[in-house]
């Protein structure tokens, strides 16, 4: 049996990354990196912080349930993919969920609704 696809839209947190080769090595000797990364996140509005804590709970969780049974794909609301999941499956709330075949989304915080959709759809194509 072959993992269901489990694709979560949200908005993503950024920091900026300085991964020029050279720079970087510099930038980490000195230090600046984990300022400038620190600085980025401490930018974002508390909520987002819970609600990106909270998502990643959630993702630990379903991992932990369905194992090897699921495959997870995070997609940033705000990329061209993420747009057009948006477009296509009329989910305009966050986090999406869109499992399985692309039939069925679920959006919201439950993990347990979440789980019944997944169920679902592992049933269906075992």
């Amino acid at each position: 049996m072959s993992p269901i696809l489990v694709e979560i839209v949200a908005p993503m947190m950024w920091t900026t990354d300085l991964s020029c080769r050279g720079c970087g090595l510099a930038f980490d000797t000195l230090g600046f990196r984990d300022k400038d990364q620190k600085a980025c996140l401490d930018s974002y509005p508390e909520d987002w912080k819970v609600a990106t804590d909270t998502l990643s709970s959630l993702i630990s969780d379903i991992r932990r349930l369905y194992r090897h049974r699921i495959h997870i794909r995070i997609i940033d609301a705000l990329s061209p993919m993420g747009i057009w999941k948006q477009l296509r499956h009329r989910v305009y709330r966050f986090p999406a969920f869109i499992v399985g075949d692309q039939r069925k989304t679920y959006v919201g915080w439950d993990c347990d609704e979440l789980g019944a959709i997944i169920d679902e759809e592992i049933h269906k194509s075992a």
